[in-house]
């Protein structure tokens, strides 16, 4: 990002972000092209240079960020402070209603797949996001074993693991079918021994 950017200067590049991601979940990384975004933003060839002069692949990043910021916030506000199966269930049904208005369109999982898996950004954004979404299920599941509704010997950390790689498998799987079955069962699957 370039450096000292002005209030106005973080709300126009924060637009170009916005209708980057946008052009990506309509029409695919690969369909989102500079002449899109500019299109789509109401900005300039120079205004788009001057916040990502590196071109499309900082943006696309940028854009991975967004959609990474996005899936936790809401992860967090489904989760904080979660003590009833209630919530939980809330949050599950949260995440299979998510998918399946994205379709096989472009989520997180999707857009990060499609960008270069050597880009040590890339990698950043990877590792942050899963390590910011285990954190908040193992935080939801300490909330609950407070509460009494899950057993204090269960280990929050390694389940919170085990819950998003099967999330994040399932999300991919359903890009290949379009079905979000397996999200489904492997949510309902999480949540049951969680009760266990």
């Amino acid at each position: 990002m370039p450096r000292e950017l002005t209030t106005k200067g973080l709300a126009t590049r924060s637009r170009i972000v916005e209708h980057a991601a946008a052009v990506a979940r309509d029409r695919g990384v690969a369909q989102t092209s500079l002449e899109c975004v500019r299109a789509s933003a109401k900005v300039s060839n120079s205004q788009l240079f001057h916040y990502f002069p590196e071109g499309r692949s900082a943006l696309m990043l940028a854009v991975a960020r967004y959609e990474a910021d996005t899936i936790l916030a809401d992860q967090e506000a489904r989760l904080s402070g979660a003590k009833t199966w209630r919530a939980w269930e809330e949050w599950a049904e949260a995440m299979c209603a998510h998918y399946e208005s994205q379709g096989s369109r472009c989520d997180l999982t999707t857009l990060l797949s499609q960008l270069d898996p050597d880009n040590p950004g890339v990698q950043a954004v990877l590792v942050d996001v899963f390590d910011r979404w285990e954190r908040v299920l193992a935080d939801g599941i300490r909330a609950m074993q407070a509460a009494g509704k899950v057993r204090p010997g269960l280990d929050a950390d390694t389940t919170a693991q085990v819950v998003v790689a099967g999330v994040v498998g399932s999300t991919m799987h359903m890009a290949a079918t379009g079905s979000t079955a397996r999200l489904r069962t492997t949510l309902r699957a999480a949540l049951a021994a969680l009760r266990s």
